[in-house]
């Protein structure tokens, strides 16, 4: 079964997670993992073909590491209400969720996908000229 949560304002705070269950294996190496990021334009979630190819490369990837789990973390800029920024990033990880198992390579239960509003350092940019940095999807592959 897919597991979907709200990230809340601190999306590190599922990296630092990731980091630390790395390190809470059975080896005493921590677990590498990979990032990928699928950016989108302001106010869409709709993969574009770099996005596409993005998600055929992580589901390559996992397809010959049938052990690998992915987390998938939505993003937003700063613009509009934190409410609504809430939703999009939330639409924007479903989206690439969806489309990793459109592929046919990846369970759904291979990822956990979450979510979450602007990162405080774009507070105040509310602007289309927001970083793209900010309106991403990052996938995590481990």
């Amino acid at each position: 079964m897919p597991r979907f949560s709200n990230a809340g304002t601190r999306w590190s705070v599922i990296v630092a997670a990731l980091m630390l269950a790395a390190c809470a294996t059975q080896t005493p190496q921590p677990v590498p993992f990979n990032a990928y990021h699928v950016t989108f334009d302001t106010d869409s979630y709709a993969i574009d073909p770099a996005g596409q190819q993005v998600i055929h490369d992580v589901a390559s990837m996992v397809e010959t590491d049938k052990t690998a789990s992915i987390t998938i973390v939505g993003r937003t800029d700063a613009t509009g209400t934190p409410a609504y920024n809430m939703k999009l990033s939330q639409k924007r990880a479903i989206a690439v969720h969806d489309a990793l198992v459109a592929t046919g390579k990846i369970t759904p239960d291979q990822i956990e996908t979450a979510w979450t509003s602007e990162q405080p350092e774009n507070a105040g940019t509310a602007s289309a000229g927001a970083p793209v940095g900010s309106r991403v999807v990052d996938i995590f592959l481990h």
